[in-house]
């Protein structure tokens, strides 16, 4: 009998920890570009916008602006901590297109009074800049007077987090990668405690069933 309440016990609590795993919340905003909601060129004309992976030639500048000693010493005053560098694109326009330019992108877990900052690789200098931007709900909005590679800068403690991955353009074409639904944890709790029940349905009937032997 005592073997059989240890096994349960056992049971029970390797779930629960379980649970504990995955219900976990993320700590940071892990929101990313995920495309284009609005652009417009210096006549005020709509830009058809390309968001994509930051080619293979650029990724030494990609791994220097994820380092986060190298975003405050560009912000400087500007920086607050909890900032972070949620995502690096590169951005295109056609060529011929009249700047500046003014793209808001779609970015996840931002929110109109968000700390964020936008950073552009200038291909021609071999360095990054800081460009004019505002957060909006779920949107960075900047200005551009050339394009290459972005990163998107956005402080964690003053939005809310998600994630969502995607290359896409102005004409709405996407693919994304959700983060795990509000809920989930629910499920798994649920789960938990339906299964300690059957547990120890199981062991009460075993310990009935001996007696009666």
């Amino acid at each position: 009998m005592k073997k059989m309440v240890s096994v349960l016990c056992a049971a029970v609590l390797s779930l629960s920890m379980t649970v504990a795993v995955f219900a976990q919340p993320s700590p940071q905003v892990s929101g990313v570009a995920a495309g284009v909601s609005s652009a417009t060129d210096a006549d005020r004309n709509a830009v058809d916008v390309k968001v994509g992976s930051v080619p293979a030639e650029y990724q030494s500048a990609v791994d220097e602006i994820k380092n986060i000693d190298k975003v405050k010493e560009l912000l400087g005053s500007a920086f607050v901590d909890g900032m972070q560098v949620v995502d690096v694109k590169d951005v295109t326009v056609p060529d011929g297109t009249v700047f500046p330019v003014t793209i808001s992108f779609n970015v996840t877990g931002v929110k109109a009074d968000s700390k964020v900052a936008v950073l552009h690789y200038d291909t021609a200098a071999k360095a990054w800049e800081v460009v004019e931007s505002k957060a909006g709900n779920g949107t960075v909005t900047a200005t551009f007077n050339s394009l290459s590679p972005v990163a998107f800068v956005v402080d964690g403690n003053s939005a809310a987090g998600g994630a969502t991955a995607s290359e896409s353009n102005t004409s709405g074409n996407n693919t994304s990668v959700n983060s795990p639904k509000t809920g989930e944890s629910s499920v798994l709790m649920m789960t938990v405690a339906v299964a300690a029940v059957a547990l120890l349905g199981m062991g009460t009937a075993v310990i009935r069933s001996r007696k009666r032997a």
